[in-house]
C-alpha cells in the first residue's frame, strides 16, 4: 500500500511571519539548514511560502519588458503588470513581498505520488502540508530522498 503524505512528512515545522525581513528569512534557512518555510500570520494561519529560490530571485537583475519600434511608437510585448512585479521583487524587504500565495499544498491523506509529481513540476521549495488552513508539516525532496536511503519502496 503506497504510504501517505502524513507518513513521511516533516513534523517539526519552521515558519516565518510576513512581517519577517529578507535578512531573518535567509538566517532561518541557513540556520535551520532547510529549503523552505511556510509564512503563518499571528494566529498560525498559513499564507504562503517562501524559500530559496524566492531569495535567489529577489536578487536577480531588474528585467525591462521587451518593446516594440512602430512607426515612432513603443509597443510594449509584455503586460505592465510584469514591470510593476519585477519592480516589487527588486524592492523587497520583507518576507510579505516575495511569498508564494498561490503555491501548492497538501492534505495529509494524499498519496505520496502527488507530493513526488508536485516537487518535480512546480517550482517550489517545499510543499506544506495543511488541514483546515494549519500547518501540519511539510514534503521536500529530502523527505523523499530519505524513503530512498531506507530502502522503501511506497513511491512508484
Amino acid at each position: 500500500m503506497e504510504k501517505t503524505v502524513g507518513e513521511i512528512m516533516t513534523k517539526n515545522v519552521v515558519t516565518v511571519t510576513p512581517e519577517d525581513s529578507l535578512r531573518r528569512l535567509a538566517e532561518v534557512l541557513t540556520t535551520g539548514k532547510i529549503a523552505g518555510a511556510p509564512v503563518v500570520d499571528g494566529s498560525g494561519r498559513y499564507l504562503g511560502v517562501v524559500g530559496e529560490h524566492d531569495l535567489i530571485r529577489h536578487e536577480k537583475p531588474l528585467h525591462i519588458p521587451t518593446v516594440l519600434t512602430l512607426f515612432d511608437s513603443w509597443i510594449p510585448l509584455e503586460l505592465p503588470s510584469t514591470l510593476k512585479k519585477e519592480i516589487s521583487r527588486i524592492g523587497a524587504t520583507k518576507v510579505s513581498d516575495i511569498v508564494n500565495r498561490n503555491a501548492p499544498t497538501l492534505s495529509p491523506q494524499a498519496p505520496l505520488r502527488e507530493a513526488v509529481l508536485l516537487l518535480d513540476r512546480e517550482d517550489v521549495d517545499i510543499l506544506p502540508v495543511v488541514e483546515s488552513g494549519r500547518i501540519l508539516g511539510v514534503v521536500g525532496r529530502e523527505d523523499l530522498v530519505r524513503l530512498l536511503l531506507t530502502g522503501d519502496d511506497a513511491v512508484d
